[in-house]
């Protein structure tokens, strides 16, 4: 994450050409600093400087916040309206305004949300669903550690399910088959 975001930072063409390396920091700061949303929900997702009515997804860089309108759950939880909070998620996607959050090394969106899960794997090793289950499990962990069942609520939101499938699905890496140290995301 560190190179990817000290490379972004020195090379302003990459920022101007909206180049896949910015993207693929955007994605990967919005996962590590809001919630890993689904790749399905990622894919189609616009950078706007304004709300729309239309079914899509969309990063809202005026207001600072995702919207969430066109996923799995949609029937139960209708729209979410995720917080962007930290600066550098938005300084650097604002710099993507009127286009895709990610597309493929051609420009083009990706076909599925399995190639862009295929590519996620190429450059980070894991797969954005690896991360899910990471994250989730890190979360769960520092949440039953210090008793903050709101900050578990939001990430369950976040992420568009409830609290039961998160904990039974989601929540790999701290159930007893698994060791705590295996978990791919470390501690501070």
């Amino acid at each position: 994450m560190d190179k990817l975001g000290e490379k972004v930072k020195n090379d302003i063409q990459l920022l101007n050409t909206w180049d896949i390396t910015v993207q693929m920091y955007c994605v990967l700061k919005i996962y590590l600093e809001i919630g890993n949303f689904r790749g399905g929900e990622i894919i189609d997702m616009k950078i706007l400087d304004t709300d729309t009515e239309d079914k899509i997804n969309y990063i809202n860089v005026k207001t600072n916040k995702i919207i969430v309108k066109n996923h799995k759950t949609e029937k139960s939880q209708k729209e979410r309206i995720i917080d962007i909070e930290d600066k550098k998620t938005y300084k650097y996607t604002k710099k993507g305004l009127g286009k895709y959050l990610i597309t493929d090394s051609n420009g083009e969106l990706f076909k599925t949300s399995s190639k862009f899960g295929e590519y996620f794997k190429t450059l980070f090793k894991y797969t954005p669903y690896d991360l899910r289950e990471a994250l989730t499990s890190k979360t769960v962990r520092e949440c039953i550690t210090n008793k903050d069942t709101e900050k578990l609520e939001q990430l369950a939101r976040i992420q568009g399910h409830s609290l039961s499938v998160m904990l039974n699905h989601y929540n790999k890496y701290n159930q007893e088959n698994y060791k705590l140290d295996t978990c791919l995301i470390e501690d501070d």
